[in-house]
């Protein structure tokens, strides 16, 4: 078995411990949430929290999703990028070779 599960796991019944401890601790307490533009009162302690947890986690879907989107957009054009630089590295590679290499027509008639 892979350690770094058993770590999570143990982690993750320690939170879930916590959790259920913060609950049943605290079963009478109620809090007043003020928006802004409205106001609740008397409203249970564990579900203002649970409620915060889940606005949470649902802006943090959305920024991963944003996220990983934009991540694959700059892959994509990376790899489109690239394709078109190799494309033009086999088309330098592919140019015929010129007799430059200090010969010339008239060295050539010279030397025979």
């Amino acid at each position: 078995m892979n350690v770094s599960r058993v770590i999570a796991a143990i982690s993750l019944l320690v939170i879930l411990i916590a959790i259920i401890g913060f609950v049943v601790l605290n079963p009478d307490e109620h809090v007043s949430i003020n928006l802004g533009w409205q106001k609740y009162e008397d409203v249970p302690l564990v579900l203002a929290l649970f409620i915060a947890f889940v606005i949470g986690v649902g802006l943090t879907l959305l920024y991963t999703l944003y996220y990983f989107i934009d991540l694959g957009l700059t892959v994509r054009r990376l790899k489109k990028r690239n394709r078109l630089l190799e494309e033009e590295l086999i088309a330098l590679r592919n140019l015929p070779i010129e007799e430059s290499m200090g010969e010339s027509e008239e060295g050539k008639d010279v030397v025979k």
